[in-house]
């Protein structure tokens, strides 16, 4: 199952399965008042989870470029 989808020509990822945020860290991340900053100031786009999302694909995912990558 994977969670998240990641789109080599946007250098970004997208949710593939809603039922991640079920789970209390990850719908943390998810929330409006945590996803402020001054490009969106309401946080409805929430780019600063998005990042945080991307980190996470990157560094755990055994697709991502960097899982060959010692620590």
């Amino acid at each position: 199952m994977k969670f998240f989808l990641f789109d080599n020509s946007a250098n970004e990822v997208t949710i593939n399965e809603p039922e991640i945020l079920l789970i209390r860290e990850f719908a943390d991340l998810w929330d409006l008042s945590r996803n402020k900053t001054k490009e969106d100031p309401k946080g409805s786009k929430r780019s600063r989870a998005y990042r945080e999302f991307t980190y996470i694909w990157l560094m755990c995912d055994w697709a991502s470029p960097y899982s060959d990558y010692t620590e």
